[in-house]
């Protein structure tokens, strides 16, 4: 039993074993597409020496929790730094959203309510009728993926998240429950954006970053 919460565990955390090879991903990725409900965006980018600058000006904040918020009919990403892991938003709570690559201090609780009132009531329940509401990881993981991506490519400066949706696969490996546990569920996968020699840029391996709440 304690060998089950701690696989678990790291499966639940960011960690390199969380890298999902591309057709797992492109089946995810095909997956959110088929949705054909209006407004889902397919991709987000962030520009890494802005999201740095963001953390360490929220040092202090234990949480940094990913919203599915819903801004001028399409889908768009909150985040917020917080004391806790948990849905509700706090007054306290440091409130930001995504502006094309770039992130700007706005609360966006309202747009919250915009998603799960429009976009997010469109969306396929998971089996059990979780929601999909937030994604939520400790700074110390944030901070620990970023040198270890740092320490696989130099010159990184954007990591881009490509939205998919969770399904049961044949593709056989070690995440397979872990993935029929998401079933329906909307999350979204990381690369780094590098920069390489004669003005080409790189694009590392996907890691699913799906840590869902609740």
């Amino acid at each position: 039993m304690e060998l089950e919460k701690l696989q678990q565990e790291k499966i639940d955390g960011i960690d390199f074993a969380k890298k999902i090879d591309k057709e797992t991903e492109n089946v995810f990725i095909e997956n959110y597409q088929k949705l054909g409900i209006d407004g889902l965006t397919k991709t987000f980018f962030i520009d890494l020496e802005i999201f740095k600058e963001i953390l360490v000006d929220n040092e202090n904040k234990k949480f940094c929790k990913f919203y599915y918020i819903q801004k001028g009919g399409s889908l768009n990403l909150g985040l917020s730094f917080s004391d806790n892991d948990q849905c509700p938003i706090k007054s306290e709570d440091k409130k930001y959203i995504l502006n094309d690559k770039s992130i700007i201090k706005e609360d966006f609780t309202n747009m919250k309510n915009d998603f799960m009132n429009g976009i997010g009531a469109k969306l396929p329940n998971h089996p059990e009728n979780k929601k999909d509401t937030l994604i939520s990881y400790s700074l110390k993981e944030i901070n620990n993926f970023l040198e270890q991506m740092k320490g696989k490519h130099l010159n990184i400066y954007a990591l881009k998240l490509n939205m998919f949706q969770y399904s049961p696969t044949d593709i056989k490996h070690e995440f397979s429950a872990h993935f029929i546990e998401r079933d329906k569920r909307i999350a979204f996968c990381v690369h780094a954006l590098f920069d390489k020699k004669e003005d080409l840029y790189g694009e590392s391996e996907g890691y699913d970053l799906g840590n869902l709440r609740p």
